[in-house]
């Protein structure tokens, strides 16, 4: 993982957040969450994150609510769709619930790697 990555939990529940901060911030990457329904949070978050994790349920709004947030790789929390594209599979990772959290961390290592090794 590289220093200075960004992490966004759009919405979701106040653990993902918790445990994301827990193990991502002492490895250098920063966790931040976005509330749907808090204006302050998505002007406060102007800068693209280079992982947003969402559930099913929010993932139309948070890809509508910030500017260029979709061409940023996603970790799909209780969904069963499969991806629309090939491109789609590639950076973005659908977990089913109940998931277990060693199951999003490796998705969002996962993605984070492939990011570093495009760029």
């Amino acid at each position: 993982m590289v220093n200075g990555q960004r992490v966004v939990v759009f919405d979701g529940l106040n653990e993902t957040e918790e445990v994301l901060k827990a193990i991502l911030e002492p490895r250098g990457c920063s966790v931040d969450r976005v509330r749907q329904r808090n204006a302050t949070d998505l002007n406060s978050t102007s800068e693209i994150p280079n992982i947003v994790v969402v559930h099913d349920d929010d993932l139309n709004e948070s890809q509508a609510s910030q500017p260029g947030w979709n061409q940023v790789p996603k970790v799909v929390i209780g969904s069963v769709r499969k991806p629309k594209s090939a491109t789609a599979g590639q950076t973005t990772r659908f977990l089913m619930q109940p998931f277990q959290y060693a199951e999003l961390i490796d998705s969002i290592e996962s993605l984070l790697q492939q990011s570093t090794s495009t760029e």
